[in-house]
């Protein structure tokens, strides 16, 4: 099993993440971690109508996505993770997950956040969570699509 790419998009699946990111990275699974839409099956069943026809869809808590990857380090499986926020990853992190970049796509404006990137807007609570990250030797990066320029996102913070 191998984490092909990791990704922060507050959409969580959508059209972007579904064909430009999961034909880019030739991955077989699309993993979303969020513990909120794990418990909502109006939720999970939206998320599995935009995963690819012959890709798999999971929707786990980050509690099942950690044990997902601690039982299953045999299988071949190819997978992109895709979360809302920085802290998810951080605690799959601290949970065992490996990880070793991170890809930043959508964290959209709300008050109180402020601008990093055309689509990335962080709060000192987001900043907080990159820099613990970056310590943890995890790399972290902006792009909105595959053919952007990777920006680091710890030289803007």
């Amino acid at each position: 099993m191998s984490i092909e790419l990791a990704r922060i998009d507050e959409r969580l699946v959508h059209g972007q993440v579904a064909y430009s990111w999961s034909v880019a990275y030739d991955v077989d699974t699309i993993m979303v971690v969020d513990d909120v839409c794990a418990k909502n099956e109006m939720q999970k069943m939206l998320i599995n109508m935009a995963v690819p026809k012959g890709k798999k869809g999971l929707i786990f808590t980050t509690d099942e996505a950690i044990l997902y990857f601690k039982d299953g380090k045999d299988s071949n499986e190819k997978i992109f993770i895709v979360v809302k926020g920085p802290n998810t990853y951080l605690n799959l992190v601290k949970g065992g997950v490996k990880l070793n970049s991170i890809n930043v796509g959508g964290m959209y404006f709300k008050p109180g956040k402020k601008q990093l990137s055309k689509t990335v807007y962080v709060d000192e609570e987001d900043i907080k969570t990159f820099k613990e990250m970056e310590s943890l030797g995890v790399e972290s990066e902006i792009r909105t699509s595959p053919s952007d320029k990777s920006i680091n996102i710890y030289n803007l913070i």
